[in-house]
């Protein structure tokens, strides 16, 4: 089956002449959402779970001065924030970018070059409609999610749902690329046009679809349009994750995306600090890993506290 255009890409519809500040695409689509959104050190920040400010957009490199990152924690009540860096101490850690303009089939890794083939066969790919999104995207994310181990309320409740879905379609930067057989929605992404970048924010999919490889077509729709895009600089794939996901890892770089290093700085709120950076708190969390391994939430929660001991200002 062919598939045509899935993600919007009209420069001047998304704003990005250079006259908006960066992030503001992504920032308005969190804002709409219900997300704090704070300008300050030279960015714009906005609240992710777990009360946490995250810099944007992604790929801008900060080195904001310490007292203003301190102020700005107090004086949003954020338990932390986190931010890349190339100036600033860290995590080693990174996100998958795509540049240049030649990519078919051939780009791709030997394994999943059959795989795209066969979606082909079996699915189109085209934008999806709001009302296809409410009424059947919530069975894909809670697919998605318990295959990850995963629960994210604004994905599983339909409301909540309901208004991620209608904010997307308020925001002209933000498109719903997606994989049909028929009318049965098999897998989508949510994606941002912020300036010259495109990214993956989500990439969800039904469970009794992954034999005929809807996610493997998604991904490379969207990145073959983006890279025949003269107006796109870059596609990224989102960071790499704070916890294991080695699978997610080789899927990305066998699609031709690659790392691009840098450093994630994280700084917890005073208190939090002293209530869980000691060697109690740090216990108390590695027997708690001991308990449930593969509970992604404590992974991250380890790997937060490991971020906020080795990061600072060199």
């Amino acid at each position: 089956m062919s598939h045509r255009l899935i993600v919007e890409a009209n420069p001047s519809k998304h704003e990005s002449t250079g006259s908006q500040f960066p992030g503001s695409v992504l920032a308005r689509f969190l804002e709409l959402r219900g997300r704090y959104v704070v300008k300050a050190c030279g960015a714009l920040w906005c609240t992710v779970p777990g009360r946490f400010l995250m810099s944007l957009p992604y790929q801008m490199m900060l080195d904001p001065e310490p007292g203003e990152l301190r102020r700005m924690i107090r004086e949003t009540r954020a338990l932390g924030v986190r931010f890349p860096s190339v100036s600033w101490t860290g995590l080693e850690s990174g996100f998958y970018v795509r540049r240049g303009r030649d990519y078919d089939i051939a780009s791709l890794h030997i394994k999943h070059r059959p795989r795209v083939r066969h979606a082909l066969q079996h699915f189109e790919v085209r934008p999806a409609e709001k009302t296809e999104l409410i009424e059947q995207g919530c069975a894909l994310n809670r697919s998605t999610m318990a295959r990850q181990r995963r629960y994210d309320p604004e994905f599983g409740e339909p409301r909540r749902w309901e208004g991620l879905v209608e904010a997307g379609f308020a925001c002209s930067g933000i498109s719903f690329p997606a994989v049909f057989s028929g009318r049965r929605l098999a897998a989508y992404m949510v994606t941002c046009r912020e300036q010259r970048w495109l990214h993956i924010l989500h990439q969800m999919s039904r469970q009794e679809d992954l034999p005929d490889f809807p996610n493997h077509l998604l991904t490379y729709a969207v990145t073959a349009q983006s890279a025949a895009d003269a107006s796109l600089e870059a596609v990224c794939y989102g960071y790499v994750p704070l916890f294991a996901a080695d699978g997610l890892h080789e899927y990305k770089l066998r699609f031709g995306y690659e790392v691009v290093p840098h450093r994630s700085v994280i700084q917890l709120h005073p208190t939090l600090k002293a209530l869980l950076d000691h060697p109690v708190g740090r216990a108390a969390v590695r027997a708690a890993r001991c308990l449930r391994g593969d509970d992604q939430r404590l992974e991250t929660i380890e790997t937060v506290l490991k971020g906020a001991r080795v990061s600072g200002r060199r």
